[in-house]
């Protein structure tokens, strides 16, 4: 009786024990569930937060770029605006300046013309010297005495060089020619220059000496009436004097002398020499050192 009774109290025991066991899992379990629920709730909230930001900065990133958008245009239209102001300034500028703006450009058309002359002026020389172009042709003409001093027509009385004197009767050195003219026929300067002689000269009578450019000069002699003084300055065609029959002389001429620093040489090749017949005086007249106005024409 007493061994049923313990083996009842035993298995009542064991059978506690175990639902103390079944009871303690089972309220573990719960804590799991618990635990898991609090996590997953923990996730859930973490991103919750982290969309929340993630949005935020995704908002703030739109402002920026917008604000940034928003400046470029902003500053785009101002230049626009400024540009448009210009362009109207400008073209009240233009329309107020067309002649100076013109002058301009056939300032720059002339300094291309004047640059492609010198071009060719390097390849000048005295067998195509007729290639020279037309206004450095008129300059050399306005330096150089060309043409003749007389309006009148041209006749030679007594050419340059050796000759019978016409009074002594013996032969001498001719420095000039002799041109027929009537008292009073003016006498004009073949070419720019300064006088440095007005007066009487001896044999020569009443006489003129004009200086020109690069050591030329010019003697008028047997003058009647004289129309300049010493140190003025004469321009091609200026009236110098009038023919007459002053000085040793045997009848009304002119004595027309041109020097190339200090030496007598043919005045006739100078009174022949023209823009049509540009080439005739550097074939005919040699005693000068043409090549010197090559340079002073532009060849290098």
């Amino acid at each position: 009786m007493e061994k049923n009774e313990n083996k009842k109290i035993k298995i009542f025991s064991n059978l506690k024990q175990q639902k103390i066991l079944e009871l303690q899992e089972k309220i573990n379990k719960g804590k799991s569930v618990n635990e898991k629920k609090e996590k997953i709730n923990r996730n859930l909230k973490e991103l919750v937060i982290h969309t929340k930001e993630s949005e935020n900065r995704k908002k703030r990133k739109r402002k920026s770029i917008n604000f940034f958008l928003f400046a470029i245009f902003t500053v785009m239209s101002l230049v626009i605006v400024f540009l448009s102001f210009k362009y109207k300034e400008f073209q009240v500028y233009l329309s107020k300046n067309k002649d100076i703006i013109n002058s301009g450009k056939k300032y720059e058309e002339e300094q291309k013309r004047k640059a492609a002359e010198v071009k060719d002026l390097k390849n000048l020389t005295l067998g195509n010297i007729n290639d020279l172009p037309d206004d450095k042709k008129k300059l050399m003409l306005s330096i150089i005495p060309s043409g003749s001093p007389l309006k009148r027509e041209l006749y030679v009385t007594s050419p340059f060089g050796v000759r019978v004197h016409p009074i002594s009767g013996a032969k001498k050195e001719h420095h000039g020619i002799d041109l027929r003219v009537n008292i009073g026929d003016g006498v004009f300067s073949p070419a720019i220059g300064r006088v440095s002689f007005a007066g009487v000269r001896g044999g020569y009578g009443n006489t003129v000496i004009v200086d020109h450019m690069y050591g030329f000069q010019t003697l008028y002699g047997h003058l009647s009436k004289l129309h300049v003084q010493a140190g003025e300055i004469v321009g091609k065609g200026k009236l110098l004097a009038e023919g007459g029959n002053s000085g040793s002389s045997t009848g009304p001429h002119l004595h027309y002398e041109i020097r190339y620093n200090g030496t007598p040489i043919d005045p006739k090749n100078f009174i022949d020499w023209n823009e049509k017949q540009f080439n005739i005086l550097f074939e005919k007249e040699r005693s000068v050192q043409w090549e010197y106005f090559l340079t002073v024409m532009g060849k290098n």
